[in-house]
């Protein structure tokens, strides 16, 4: 088995792993109905997309539109990752403002995606390894920066202040995430996937232990007379 197959063999594997975690937490979003679970959901979806993506160029499938909705969906399923972390600690008009923003980089990406043209170089060997086109690495950076941002910062204050511990899983995945990114710049593709992976693993473990709002606001029974 060559090393090109090993590598798409071992990517669709997490790519499944990755479609279970986001039904779980989809599946709890469908049982209590919080936002949060949504976005988080729907990212997670987006990172099995994306995974599957990089199996297919792994193994020299090349097309325009191919590569440019993976070089889309890797910045755009981190915004949504934060979405659902600003639905828990955004209020007043910051929540919207940021929805708003993300909306805005990301369908700006959207389209300047669509139409920039790809060079063929920018997957070596199967592997996505070369800088995107400028455009296209300005506007990711204008979403993936500031999501990262709030699920790191909106994380630790949670730990700080509200002592949800869970809230570290995030946190650190996130920060493993970032980490996948230098590693992408120095070409160290085995490295990057797997760290990824561990990354949206971590996510999914602060995603599910998220309690319900319903229960976590609820006031305390006062005891009978």
């Amino acid at each position: 088995m060559s090393n090109s197959t090993a590598i798409a063999i071992s990517l669709l594997v997490l790519s499944v792993i990755a479609l279970l975690l986001s039904v779980l937490v989809l599946s709890r979003y469908v049982r209590e109905t919080q936002r949060c679970h949504l976005y988080w959901g729907v990212g997670l979806l987006l990172f099995f997309v994306t995974l599957v993506q990089e199996a297919v160029l792994d193994l020299g499938v090349w097309s325009q539109l191919l590569i440019q909705s993976y070089l889309i969906l890797v910045a755009v399923l981190v915004g949504i990752l934060s979405l659902g972390s600003a639905q828990l600690s955004l209020h007043g008009r910051w929540r919207p403002l940021y929805f708003g923003y993300i909306g805005a980089t990301s369908a700006a990406l959207v389209v300047v995606g669509l139409l920039v043209t790809i060079p063929t170089s920018i997957v070596a060997q199967g592997v996505v390894s070369g800088v995107p086109p400028t455009s296209i690495t300005v506007l990711s950076s204008l979403v993936t920066v500031p999501a990262a941002l709030l699920l790191i910062l909106s994380s630790l204050y949670g730990v700080v202040r509200q002592r949800r511990y869970h809230l570290l899983y995030i946190a650190v995945g996130t920060a493993v995430i970032s980490a996948a990114g230098a590693l992408y710049l120095v070409s160290f593709p085995v490295s990057l996937y797997y760290a990824e992976f561990v990354g949206m693993l971590l996510l999914f473990l602060g995603f599910v232990r998220i309690p319900h709002l319903a229960r976590s606001q609820a006031p305390q029974a006062q005891p009978a007379p």
